[in-house]
């Protein structure tokens, strides 16, 4: 990519791609394609860590009689593909709340302004297309994309269910 002759606004829109692009394919893999496991390695390992938290937290002690230590479901699914007994049940019980949360996700738009919340951190907002013109209602319903770097990975989603940085924890705040 030739960034030559490119007005400064031109070349923030540009380097800004990469964050979006991320943004888009992890909404593209929930609400597009309907699959958590696929937007899971789309994900911070620490909003994985404090999903599963919030899903385990009122249950920690059915998880131990089942022979599952709650500490140890959590590290397993902080990873790209979790491969615990597990993640089917998550998977099952998660997926229909996220998706009617926010349907049609995937065919949203970002918005022009993204917010430097660290240096390796960004914050998003997706919104439905409006219908016409480019002023969107008041009260539209919009998605929050709080999105952390890391060197290695890429751009990931570090929470979509708000915009506060998550905090893993028992109960995790999110």
């Amino acid at each position: 990519m030739n960034l030559d002759g490119l007005t400064p606004q031109q070349m923030e829109d540009a380097l800004h791609s990469a964050v979006c692009n991320a943004g888009f394919a992890f909404t593209r893999a929930l609400w597009g394609e309907q699959s958590l496991t696929k937007a899971w390695p789309l994900t911070d390992p620490e909003l994985r860590r404090c999903m599963a938290q919030a899903w385990l937290h009122g249950q920690k002690d059915t998880a131990y009689r089942a022979g599952f230590d709650p500490d140890d479901v959590v590290e397993a699914f902080a990873a790209d593909r979790p491969d615990h007994p597990l993640w089917c049940v998550f998977e099952e019980l998660q997926l229909p709340d996220l998706l009617a949360w926010r349907p049609g996700a995937h065919e949203w738009m970002v918005t022009a302004e993204h917010k430097l919340i660290a240096l390796d951190t960004e914050l998003l907002y997706m919104l439905p297309r409006p219908a016409e013109g480019d002023v969107v209602p008041v009260g539209t319903p919009f998605l929050p994309l709080v999105m952390r770097h890391d060197e290695r990975a890429g751009w990931r989603v570090l929470n979509f269910l708000s915009d506060a940085l998550p905090e893993p924890g028992w109960p995790p705040r999110m």
